[in-house]
């Protein structure tokens, strides 16, 4: 049977006097003119209709009341939703969104699908309080289920509260970026403070759930990637997982050849890992087999491994691949949930003609119309001198260029050199200036006792253009606040595994075809033959695009490639790790706020006459 709080039907004379005596003779009334004995009856008189009126009292006093700060369980970004929430019901007019008097309503069960599958978006389902909302659900909607109003609202609130929470955690992340990485590092707004309610109220008028959550997800190739190979890797950890590795039994393992890695006692644990990734290929219903045979198929299915964790390619079992190998499944399963949230601090479109730098996994590419044209290995900033992550415009190119030596690398490399004294400046084509009172001239390094001299400010390196300039033959410009950028560069190490070699900048394996690429368009005035010329020329130009290319340094060190297989790269800047403890303690803390939670839904009715 349904219930409604105030009713204008007829009712018989006997209930009919009950109620008139009750309110005649009760003299405690609540501000809105109610008392309590009129609000314990009016549970009892039948309706299936919501009163607009009542409804609008119970909406303000629950959105308003200390504790809607409990219908959120990130801290971090309650205050921005508790707005949401304000402004959400004030454009439905303080009414239940999701709830009839009877039923729950179509977009209500679009949501619920979404919240209890959010670890297919490599989210915690634990962070929408399902068991509440079914629990209070049941208790007002269920078969045996009784009316009433406040709950009613409390549960529309809170059901709004997720879907502002789940919202917020699909497009714009569960952690704000800031609190992982280094101050370098710039991310974009991801919310405007309207935006989510509109979106929200709009989705709910239209019964268009899907609609908005899709909008809401990261609109890339590599997210929906991530949701496929997640789905793999949960599936691999229902079944156990991997045979496990103890790094402690192997630390001293030493094989130089896949010879005398034959017979060896890991060979089975091997293999076995090798067939749960999909790295050894098993025909149907084939079992890898347990013996010590380090054979061609299992050194192929090594190397296959080896691609796929950005580690040297030789089939050889060292003690770096042990290490990933020794990586649980559990583990890779969070590693794609933690880039699936770094996927969503990114901007909202990565732009039609982009440039992607993956740092972790040193590669660079270009993309032209959505279609990938171009790529290439590259060098990225040692661990203390990390290339930060942040998004900008492509500019200009400039070829035979000049390296202004930053003051810190004079500061603490040039600095020490010049003391030593020697050749080395000039052999490497430097020049140094000194800023003096009449201005600033060239100077002779032999001219200066340089261990005199404590601060480099007042003296500028420069590196000539030539075959010795540390940014080799040409630069690309996309100027920002960290003054990085991509450039040639006169190292040969692009076949070393761990390429975090650099200053910070990235440097590029083949500028020149990137070079040609973005200035084809000029292809009338700059010839292949003429950027290379101009290349080798010593003389410094820029040359401004027709065309500007959104530039994306990224973080990924989780991706997956054109045939669907996963790659995992080190995490060299630590972010991963950073970003795991921070999720670890916010579940944590979700656990003690879902505890406050239950206990506040199961002390409703108390609090509503209190509230009253």
């Amino acid at each position: 049977m349904n219930y409604h709080l105030y009713t204008k039907k007829s009712y018989n004379y006997a209930f009919l006097f009950v109620v008139l005596f009750l309110i005649f003779s009760s003299c405690k009334r609540d501000k809105f003119g109610h008392t309590t004995e009129e609000i314990d009856i009016a549970y009892l008189i039948p309706e299936s209709e919501i009163d607009t009126e009542e409804a609008q009292v119970w909406a303000k006093q629950l959105i308003n009341a200390k504790q809607s700060q409990l219908y959120f369980p990130d801290s971090s970004s309650r205050e921005f939703l508790k707005q949401q929430l304000y402004l959400f019901y004030q454009k439905n007019n303080f009414q239940p969104a999701w709830y009839s008097a009877t039923t729950v309503l179509s977009p209500t069960q679009s949501l619920m699908g979404y919240l209890k599958n959010a670890g297919s978006a490599g989210l915690n389902e634990d962070a929408y309080s399902l068991s509440d909302i079914d629990k209070i659900q049941n208790s007002l909607l269920g078969t045996d289920g009784e009316y009433d109003l406040p709950k009613l609202m409390k549960l529309d609130v809170f059901t709004t509260a997720m879907a502002l929470t789940y919202l917020n955690h699909t497009h714009a992340g569960r952690i704000k970026p800031n609190e992982v990485d280094n101050e370098n590092n710039i991310w974009v707004e991801k919310y405007k403070p309207a935006d989510l309610v509109d979106e929200l109220y709009s989705a709910v008028q239209n019964n268009r759930i899907d609609d908005i959550i899709t909008k809401a997800e990261p609109q890339y190739e590599l997210y929906d990637k991530l949701k496929k190979a997640i789905k793999k890797y949960k599936r691999i950890v229902t079944e156990g997982g991997w045979a496990k590795i103890n790094l402690e039994d192997y630390k001293k393992l030493k094989i130089d050849t896949t010879k005398e890695f034959n017979q060896h006692v890991l060979v089975p644990t091997i293999r076995n890992i090798l067939s749960k990734t999909g790295d050894l290929q098993l025909a149907k219903n084939e079992v890898a087999d347990t013996s010590q045979i380090y054979d061609k198929k299992l050194h192929q299915a090594v190397i296959n491994f080896q691609e796929r964790h950005t580690l040297e390619k030789d089939g050889i079992v060292s003690s770096n691949l042990l290490k990933e190998l020794a990586t649980s499944a559990e583990e890779r399963l969070t590693q794609i949930e933690l880039n699936m949230e770094r996927l969503r601090w990114l901007s909202d479109s990565l732009g039609d003609s982009y440039i992607i730098v993956n740092v972790p996994s040193y590669w660079m590419r270009l993309y032209d119309s959505g279609k990938r044209n171009f790529e290439t290995k590259i060098m990225v900033g040692q661990s203390f001198h990390a290339t930060p992550l942040f998004m900008d415009t492509m500019q200009y190119i400039v070829l035979s260029p000049k390296w202004y030596v930053p003051l810190s690398i004079a500061k603490n490399e040039m600095l020490p050199k010049l003391r030593r004294g020697g050749d080395y400046f000039s052999k490497n084509n430097f020049s140094i200036y000194q800023r003096t009172s009449e201005g600033i001239r060239e100077i002779n390094p032999n001219s200066v006792n340089w261990n005199a001299v404590r601060n480099m400010g007042n003296y500028s390196i420069v590196q000539n253009a030539g075959a010795t300039n540390a940014l080799g033959r040409i630069k690309f410009i996309f100027p920002n606040s960290n003054n990085v950028y991509m450039h040639d560069t006169p190292s040969t190490q692009f076949d070393k595994a761990n390429r975090a070699l650099s200053h910070g900048c990235i440097r590029l394996e083949e500028p020149d075809k990137l070079a040609n690429y973005l200035l084809k368009e000029k292809d009338q005035i700059w010839t292949e033959e003429k950027i290379h010329k101009a290349m080798y020329s010593g003389n410094t130009q820029n040359i401004y695009l027709d065309r500007q290319w959104v530039v994306h340094i990224v973080y990924w060190t989780t991706w997956v490639d054109d045939n669907g297989k996963v790659h995992f790269a080190k995490d060299i800047y630590g972010y991963d790790k950073a970003q795991a403890e921070i999720l670890t303690k916010r579940d944590a803390n979700l656990k003690d706020w879902m505890k406050k939670r239950t206990k506040e839904f199961d002390e409703l009715k108390l609090k509503r006459k209190k509230l009253l």
